[in-house]
């Protein structure tokens, strides 16, 4: 989109290029805790430290307190779950992190007590397993313990990514197992001793540590220059794989850069925030003007903070071409400008094979004028219809010219009626606007039938992989045939008596 911006009595102008709207991610990747539940949803995955005196509090099956009667082996059985939507596109880095959970006994004591936890990527699709059955230290549990007795997991992650078009979450399994000695089945009966894992606590934060993950994802839904106060509008929309809570909303900060050495370091304005579908949206103003800005290329960035004050910063995809200048200029072109297949005029092309469009754009005006964006859009027009096949821009200062190249199929025959046009939308002030537009008729006719020796010649001739093999080929055929027809003579063969043979 290319927008003007004009002071009457400056002749000051300004315009802009922007590509269409994209999601961008971070590149960064930080450091973050996990937290198990909250006590809003005791299921949940967080990245909110939990402040609760109490927490939330699991049961563990009592059945798994002991070891199996035959065998003596540990018998494991299910605590909890918990899971988190993963709102944005995203990767968990390789690494080694370790899981921490504390528990104790509201009855009785249990020896050898043991966790593991298996870690999921679950989606619409196959579920990929993070990590299988990672297990715990060993220790004794209490109800006479004053503390809750710690446990750590230690386990291995490699390069994971998750995908909210997939509907991916984060699931996290634990289970539980006693280390004491099995009972007869018959005359045993079942422990009564209860140990419960706290988790969501202040004193027994649950979860993950440190894990390295990539996870914020923006919008830049708006970049719009604005006549009256000189500013550039930029709205942006903001999601963390964990929700809207994770989102420091006090800390935003919209970057602006050009590409001309020294001119970078610049800031927006701030001007408002809301919540919106899980996510912020956030709204700055740029002032050009203020910054001193001179015409170039520029790019645009947001940092944001996340409630872990961690820095997240995401590029924009978008260019801004600002031009800011007191001269005239006139970008021209003809139909003398379109070359088909290096050819002029109308063109013939089949039906089914590529071809190309060389435009050639000049720019005139006022010499001083070192930076001049020119917008290039290629056009089928169809009856009533104009289809976009190629839009660009290229960059030509007065006295000189830039060329731009595309390529092209069209699959039917008929007559196709191709315009090229600069600054389509009219928002540049130039000289002259009625050269903004050249146009010629292209025609397509039916694809030759295909002659398979020539086909062959030209496989050959464009030099493809299987050109050498094709050459033997063709050469072995033709020797081959000679002899087949020398086959056909008669040839006396005379032998010789020998004795000795």
């Amino acid at each position: 989109m290319f927008l003007r911006s004009v002071l009457a009595l400056a002749f000051l102008g300004a315009f802009l290029f922007t590509l269409p709207a994209n999601a961008e991610t971070s590149d960064d990747f930080n450091s973050v805790d996990l937290f198990l539940g909250d006590e809003a949803d005791s299921s949940n995955i967080t990245t909110i430290r939990p402040t609760s005196s109490e927490g939330n509090k699991y049961d563990c099956p009592r059945e798994s307190n002991e070891k199996s009667w035959i065998g003596d082996e540990r018998q494991w059985g299910d605590v909890a779950t918990w899971s988190v939507d993963l709102d944005t596109p995203g990767e968990i880095e390789t690494g080694t992190y370790i899981f921490r959970i504390w528990a104790n006994a509201t009855q009785g004591d249990v020896d050898d007590v043991q966790f593991r936890i298996s870690i999921y990527i679950v989606s619409d699709g196959p579920d990929t397993q993070l990590v299988d059955d990672a297990l715990s230290n060993v220790d004794g549990v209490d109800s006479e313990d004053e503390e809750a007795t710690e446990f750590e997991i230690e386990f291995d992650i490699s390069n994971n990514s998750f995908d909210p078009e997939n509907n991916d979450e984060l699931q996290i399994d634990l289970e539980y197992s006693g280390g004491e000695d099995g009972s007869e089945p018959i005359i045993g009966g079942e422990s009564t001793d209860q140990v419960v894992v706290i988790a969501s606590s202040a004193k027994h934060p649950s979860g993950i540590g440190n894990i390295s993950i990539n996870h914020y994802r923006v919008d830049f839904n708006e970049i719009i220059v604005q006549d009256l106060d000189e500013s550039v509008f930029v709205k942006t929309q903001i999601w963390s794989a964990f929700g809207e809570s994770d989102i420091d909303s006090t800390a935003w900060v919209l970057g602006v850069f050009g590409e001309s050495t020294g001119n970078q370091g610049m800031t927006a304005d701030f001007v408002a925030k809301s919540s919106k579908n899980g996510s912020y949206e956030v709204t700055f103003h740029w002032y050009y003007n203020r910054a001193n800005a001179i015409s170039d290329t520029y790019h645009f960035y947001l940092q944001v903070m996340d409630i872990q004050d961690n820095a997240w910063e995401v590029v924009s995809d978008q260019d801004l071409y600002l031009v800011i200048h007191e001269f005239d200029v006139d970008d021209a072109i003809s139909s003398e400008d379109i070359l088909i297949n290096n050819q002029t005029g109308m063109a013939t092309v089949e039906a089914g094979s590529s071809f190309t469009i060389d435009v050639t754009v000049s720019a005139s005006g006022e010499p001083k004028i070192t930076y001049n964006p020119i917008p290039v859009t290629i056009i089928w027009v169809s009856g009533s219809t104009e289809i976009v096949l190629y839009d660009t821009v290229v960059f030509a200062t007065p006295g000189a010219t830039a060329t731009t190249s595309f390529r092209h199929t069209f699959d039917e025959n008929g007559e196709y009626l191709i315009k090229v046009v600069l600054d389509r939308s009219n928002l540049v002030g130039e000289i002259d606007e009625t050269n903004n537009v050249a146009e010629f008729l292209l025609v397509v006719s039916e694809p030759e039938k295909e002659d398979f020796v020539q086909s062959i010649v030209d496989s050959i001739t464009d030099g493809g992989p299987a050109s050498m093999f094709v050459l033997v080929a063709i050469a072995s055929i033709v020797l081959g045939a000679i002899f087949l027809r020398r086959g056909g003579s008669d040839v006396d063969f005379e032998w010789e008596d020998d004795d000795e043979f």
